[in-house]
């Protein structure tokens, strides 16, 4: 007995976590022990590995880390937190040592992983290469790397990361950042001072802002704790425990806009602006769609949803913003999302509304080409069921990147307001009739002109035209759309189209 109420008592002693209890409090955090149960299940406690590291320093409880396994929604997941009441979280050598461990745990049993991070970074006064070693805390974005499609990575800052901490996240498949306490950057503020000489604070250099709506480095701004749990929560409603798993599945719900609507919310007018998510609430279930990076390149919109309460991956383009043209940006925001859609074996439904890719010179200086190379990579190497609907313009290599009818979609839809050209109307008469039209010195005559070269362009992508011509599989009734993507997907469920051999591709996305 002795020897039970010995380890139960420094159990207890190192569950009450490290000196900096107060220091949290005014930050406004939770303890950590406090926050994981914001993500498990309240009927079964998580379960804890490496309780005891370095129990024998008593100022380094659990070295910093609680580490384990628990249930979300009753289902198993792994999990990493930082105990920012020891040393502000910092990583020691014990401490990375239970990172690799949970890590490779994810590798062998197939389940989610949560990275729960407050941490400082690595403790610079613990002497010794353990960053560098070869089972050392240098080796986690290696565990990462192999990890990355394996099993889907979710990251939830709660504090300001940076080198070695910052990296984690961005390793991971989906960042939430909770707004005005977390951060991450390479580097603190006070290093860049030293480096640069650049005075700048967290919130400037790497916040959640900065990270959702800029860099494109965060997924997810949550509010608070209690709200980036409930965005894990639902993001894993989605996600399977792996590569091999099958995807979650829900009853099915009626969409929150009728689908007779969607002729209404399309305009008839090619360049005029709509909102393409309620053109989504009309064909997903019910209140089933969660963007991902809202804030970022709001010109592409991406996310998750369920169709008849099965899950699939949503890119639209967004006509309310840059009239939906594809930017550097926008085109990384989509190779990213379509290619961890692709790992993890959920469908893609492409919505097509865009004049192409931008042009002019701050965007090839951007890499506009390099982006978008990747973003037509993503959609041509997907080998998950996808259907590509042109919602209303497909010009250019936009159609493309969206998976078009060259791009081995398992199936092309054109809505009755659908066109299909190189550029758009006034473009292509602009380029091939220009000294024709420069030539007509009367006003009115030029304008007459112009309207039947335009006319004349027009019709030769009309709607009727190319589904004739088969360029489209089948031209539908927008009120029809939902049961049309239903019947299909249901159709390519068991999806067999293996890409030719090679090791893998040179274009990294």
């Amino acid at each position: 007995m002795e020897r039970e109420r010995k380890v139960l008592a420094e159990k207890e002693r190192i569950e009450k976590g490290g000196p900096d209890h107060e220091k949290i409090k005014k930050l406004g955090k939770l303890f950590v022990r406090d926050r994981l149960k914001l993500y498990f299940d309240d009927e079964q406690p998580f379960y804890e590995t490496g309780l005891f590291a370095n129990n024998l320093n008593e100022r380094l409880p659990a070295d910093g880390v609680v580490a384990g396994t628990g249930k979300i929604d009753d289902r198993i997941a792994y999990f990493i937190a930082s105990d920012f009441t020891v040393k502000a979280g910092s990583m020691g050598k014990y401490h990375s040592e239970k990172v690799l461990r949970i890590q490779e745990s994810a590798i062998r049993g197939k389940r989610p992983l949560i990275y729960l991070i407050d941490s400082s970074g690595g403790r610079i006064d613990e002497a010794g290469g353990y960053h560098v070693e070869k089972y050392s805390g240098g080796k986690i974005f290696y565990n990462h790397s192999v990890l990355s499609g394996r099993v889907p990575q979710i990251a939830v800052l709660y504090g300001p990361c940076f080198a070695g901490t910052a990296y984690m996240p961005v390793f991971s498949d989906f960042v939430v950042m909770v707004d005005k306490i977390s951060g991450m950057a390479i580097a603190s503020p006070r290093m860049v001072q030293m480096a640069t000489g650049q005075k700048v604070d967290v919130e400037e250099l790497g916040g959640a802002t900065m990270h959702t709506s800029k860099s494109g480095s965060a997924d997810f701004i949550a509010k608070s704790e209690e709200e980036a749990a409930q965005i894990v929560k639902k993001l894993l409603t989605y996600l399977p425990d792996n590569f091999e798993a099958k995807l979650p599945e829900f009853p099915s719900v009626e969409p929150t806009r009728d689908s007779k609507e969607i002729d209404n919310i399309i305009p008839q007018e090619p360049n005029r602006a709509y909102d393409v998510r309620k053109l989504i609430e009309s064909i997903v279930d019910g209140d089933s769609f969660l963007e991902i990076k809202a804030n970022f390149a709001k010109e592409l919109v991406t996310g998750f949803a369920r169709l008849n309460g099965k899950t699939v991956g949503i890119v639209a383009n967004q006509p309310m913003q840059k009239g939906g043209a594809i930017f550097p940006e926008s085109a990384d925001k989509g190779a990213k999302f379509v290619w961890t859609c692709d790992a993890y074996n959920i469908p893609l439904l492409y919505l097509c509304d865009t004049p192409g890719f931008m042009v002019g010179t701050k965007v090839e200086q951007e890499g506009i080409l390099r982006k978008g190379r990747n973003f037509i990579f993503a959609s041509s190497c997907a080998n998950v069921p996808k259907i590509c609907v042109i919602v209303r313009k497909a010009y250019g290599a936009g159609i493309y990147a969206m998976a078009g009818p060259a791009y081995e979609p398992d199936t092309t839809i054109a809505l009755p307001s659908a066109e299909i050209a190189i550029m758009g109307p006034e473009a292509a008469i602009n380029a091939v009739y220009y000294n024709k039209i420069r030539a007509v010195e009367d006003p009115q005559e030029r304008e007459e002109l112009v309207k039947k070269l335009r006319d004349e362009y027009r019709a030769g992508y009309d709607t009727f035209k190319l589904a004739g011509e088969l360029v489209v599989d089948d031209l539908i009734v927008p009120s029809e759309l939902r049961k049309e993507l239903i019947s299909r997907y249901e159709t390519f469920e068991n999806k067999d189209f293996p890409l030719p051999a090679r090791k893998h591709s040179t274009i990294l996305s």
